[in-house]
């Protein structure tokens, strides 16, 4: 049985879209340098436990207030795990990734959804932990490259769909400059520590229990405003 010419023209180019639809734009290269100094909140090596993931919040902006909201806003672009040999090496202390922006604005990694979309432009955070779940024992970083000031490699912002196929990106945690929570390149950001390196690229904090970070927060005002009322009362009373 023979298949009807406009058929065969109309398969074809429902595969070429289909193409189309999943080509590459542009490969973005991730990860740290080897034998970084990566670190929990004890000042300890990072284990086989924590995950890397890079991603996006969209339009919601996390801070140590809303930790809570962070996984229900997070959009992962990719991830790096042990023993993933081109992921996470505990032993030799680096994470590498390297993933695949397409034309649609989607990511080519098996961890991403195909569902979610990161726009040029976008800030890109990385996201290391041993559990999402807001518990005592989890641990928790989150960082950003801001600014291109100073760096290495790209700034970590999502590129054009529209790139052509061969551009490329480089991510480096090395040109990080912010950290929502835990540390970065010295920089330390929200969290609890029990020990912090006197140098480090990258150190974890444990995770604070909704509402506890609030509460801090309520209690360091209230705390000040007390100091202000004493410092201001004997000149009112003068």
């Amino acid at each position: 049985m023979k298949t009807p010419a406009h058929l065969s023209r109309f398969l074809c180019l429902a595969l070429a879209l289909a193409w189309m639809q999943g080509a590459q734009a542009s490969t973005v290269f991730w990860g740290s340098q080897f034998n970084d100094l990566l670190f929990d909140s004890n000042g300890q090596p990072l284990d086989t436990s924590y995950t890397f993931e890079i991603g996006s919040f969209g339009s919601f902006v996390p801070t140590y207030q809303n930790v809570d909201q962070w996984e229900a806003n997070w959009k992962v672009f990719d991830a790096a795990f042990d023993p993933d040999a081109n992921g996470w090496n505990a032993v030799e202390q680096f994470f590498v990734g390297t993933v695949d922006h397409n034309s649609l604005g989607g990511s080519d990694s098996p961890d991403a959804n195909p569902g979610d979309i990161f726009a040029q432009g976008e800030q890109a955070y990385l996201w290391v932990f041993n559990s999402k779940s807001i518990v005592p024992s989890s641990e928790w970083a989150l960082v950003a490259d801001t600014s291109s000031i100073g760096n290495s490699g790209d700034q970590w912002l999502f590129p054009d769909p529209a790139d052509p196929p061969g551009t490329s990106y480089d991510w480096q945690l090395g040109d990080a400059d912010q950290a929502i929570i835990g540390g970065v390149n010295n920089i330390q950001g929200d969290g609890t520590f029990t020990s912090t390196p006197g140098t480090y690229s990258l150190q974890t904090a444990v995770v604070p229990e909704p509402g506890s970070a609030l509460l801090l927060m309520l209690s360091a005002a209230a705390f000040l405003t007390r100091r202000t009322i004493r410092r201001l009362s004997p000149k009112i009373m003068a």
